[in-house]
């Protein structure tokens, strides 16, 4: 377990690019934490530290997934979870199973539960807010 305390932008850019370069092979990292934690923004910092345009990295909760390019590798796949409902055949539908048994890296905003079945493993990065802003982000 690894834990960083982020009281700025640069900070908890910091922490998610020092998680993207402990992340194994086609990880997947389930990102826990409340609204407006800040779990997009440390999915742009791991994405950019990957080789993603940070342009391009935005909450993926209208489109549910975004795909980000990366030279000479699988794209890095971000999932919100929020939307979906608990119907499996929605996920089959938008092909959920293929997105997490498949390579590259995997970011899951709000992960249900039930995808651990779809993956070999996941590493859980949580982000808690404290009551002076800061960000508690905790590496499982």
């Amino acid at each position: 377990m690894r834990n960083w305390i982020a009281r700025s932008e640069e900070e908890t850019t910091a922490a998610g690019r020092e998680i993207a370069r402990m992340l194994p092979r086609d990880a997947t990292v389930h990102l826990i934490g409340d609204l407006g934690a800040g779990k997009t923004f440390l999915a742009r910092a791991i994405a950019t530290e990957l080789g993603a345009d940070p342009l391009e990295v935005s909450s993926p909760s209208f489109a549910i997934v975004h795909e980000y390019p990366i030279a000479n590798g699988a794209p890095i796949i971000h999932i919100d979870g929020y939307r979906l409902s608990e119907n499996r055949r929605e996920w089959l539908e938008i092909g959920i199973p293929e997105m997490l048994g498949g390579p590259g890296v995997k970011l899951i905003e709000w992960p249900k539960e039930a995808f651990a079945e779809f993956e070999e493993s996941h590493v859980e990065v949580r982000v808690e807010v404290s009551d002076d802003g800061a960000r508690s982000i905790t590496l499982a």
